[in-house]
């Protein structure tokens, strides 16, 4: 039962977000491949939200925040991942919110990218549990473990319909990142 409360808060967040909600249970990185990127420090902005992201340890900080209500706020734990030349972040709700999400990250420009794995094409291609939420409503879950699934998102990476639409957010004013614009990865 705390699975399904659990499940059915997060599909509203993301809903909320207008993020996917094609989730795991398991991270898509490991300890020893994930990577850091200065150039995705920051504040970002697009017309209606704020995202900030700031490095904590072995792991960011990432914050989405609307701009015309300031309360709503979500916040994330994001490592980064490179898999089939692709950049990836494993995103998981720090309010103790069942699911990892993944997304494709690009920055350049003064632009950050972000594009969710999930596409009805890619669940009709991908194995994955509907697993019923509050209200009859389905959440689709990958349950494989970490190498299978990388195996999975290393097949898919590289296909654009894999992903939901791309959301784009523009460096906030003043904000330079870790490193200044374009600088090489960490």
């Amino acid at each position: 039962m705390r699975k399904e409360v659990l499940l059915t808060a997060l599909s509203s967040v993301l809903f909320i977000a207008g993020c996917g909600d094609l989730l795991s249970l398991h991270p898509l990185y490991t300890e020893q491949d994930r990577v850091f990127d200065a150039t995705l420090e920051g504040r970002w902005e697009d017309k209606d939200s704020l995202l900030t992201v700031k490095r904590d340890g072995a792991a960011y900080e990432v914050t989405f925040q609307s701009k015309g209500s300031p309360k709503e706020r979500q916040e994330y734990e994001m490592r980064l991942v490179d898999i089939a030349g692709v950049r990836m972040a494993d995103l998981l709700p720090t309010n103790d919110m069942l699911g990892h999400m993944f997304v494709k990250v690009r920055v350049s420009g003064g632009e950050l990218g972000i594009a969710f794995f999930d596409s009805e094409w890619l669940r009709e291609r991908v194995p994955h549990e509907n697993v019923r939420v509050a209200r009859g409503n389905q959440q689709a879950v990958l349950i494989v473990p970490t190498a299978k699934l990388r195996k999975l998102v290393t097949r898919y990476a590289a296909r654009p319909q894999a992903f939901g639409d791309e959301l784009v957010y523009r460096r906030a004013p003043g904000e330079t990142g870790g490193r200044g614009e374009g600088g090489p990865p960490r």
